[in-house]
């Protein structure tokens, strides 16, 4: 049945915010990417750690 015309239907009425799950996803996707971010970060020194760093600056004249 389709209602009639100029009659206001609200469709989402029988929707509702679920807070905690909202929230808990949330905190769970934050805590992922400050973990993916240290990893990020961290790996880098890891991975050179030992390594000496000697550049040699070359001067076409």
């Amino acid at each position: 049945r389709c209602p009639s015309i100029g009659a206001d239907v609200d469709l989402d009425a029988d929707f509702v915010y679920d807070y905690e799950k909202l929230r808990l996803g949330g905190l769970i996707f934050a805590g992922v990417i400050v973990f993916l971010s240290i990893i990020l970060l961290a790996g880098n020194k890891i991975r050179n750690c030992g390594k000496s760093k000697v550049r040699y600056c070359w001067m076409g004249l």
